[in-house]
């Protein structure tokens, strides 16, 4: 397929710098179309970043509106950054005639196939949370057993927000650092895509992120 077009879809800006970098690594033909809703996180996220259970109607049909909007802009396939939305997101794709990936599947598919010892990073513990659920339903849905453990880089979300990308990259590996007897180790922020790069390779600790899996996943889709 020539110069797909690629909805991609963030309730934050930070997100969109990490895709594009995947996109011009592993997919440069590919065009990524930005689309950002910030309402998401100012109607659906509390202030300490943890969600309500069970979301509202309101949220899911939000959701379902921007897939909608993506795709009748053009969109062959789409790309939902936001962590905590993973549920909506598998809700609202059904019935749109084009891939849809959360923001997790392409890395906890890649992540299986590492090892069942699987160790999860992140800058808050509602993405943690939200992470280890998708894995749960994931690997209950394929019969697979396994172990995770998450880690929460303390202050380095707050970093980020504040423009401080060093900062927030300097707490993840900090982290990183910590996190070595698992088979894999999965980077819970699109936000934290550009930070494998400053993390020290450990031997048979392959690490993932969401944008790059993400992209790995969409390419083979589109392209089989």
């Amino acid at each position: 397929m020539p110069s797909p077009r690629i909805g991609v879809i963030s309730p934050i800006e930070v997100a969109f710098p990490t895709v594009g970098s995947a996109f011009g690594e592993l997919w440069p033909e590919a065009e990524p179309i930005n689309l950002l809703d910030k309402s998401l996180y100012a109607d659906f996220v509390n202030d300490d970043m943890t969600i309500p259970d069970p979301m509202p109607d309101e949220a899911y049909d939000r959701i379902a509106k921007l897939l909608r909007y993506s795709r009748d802009c053009g969109a062959d396939g789409i790309i939902f950054c936001g962590s905590v939305f993973g549920l909506l997101v598998e809700a609202g794709r059904e019935g749109i005639d084009v891939p849809v990936l959360t923001s997790y599947e392409g890395m906890i598919a890649a992540a299986f196939a590492e090892g069942t010892r699987l160790g999860a990073l992140a800058t808050t513990q509602p993405t943690i949370d939200c992470l280890s659920a998708d894995v749960a339903r994931y690997a209950e849905a394929h019969g697979l057993e396994y172990t995770i453990g998450g880690k929460v880089a303390d202050g380095a979300f707050e970093r980020l927000l504040d423009g401080d990308r060093d900062g927030h990259d300097e707490l993840i590996v900090e982290a990183a650092e910590t996190m070595t007897e698992v088979d894999c180790l999965m980077l819970g922020q699109f936000s934290m895509g550009l930070v494998p790069q400053k993390i020290a390779p450990v031997a048979g600790r392959p690490v993932f992120t969401a944008p790059h899996t993400a992209v790995t996943k969409l390419k083979y889709l589109l392209s089989g």
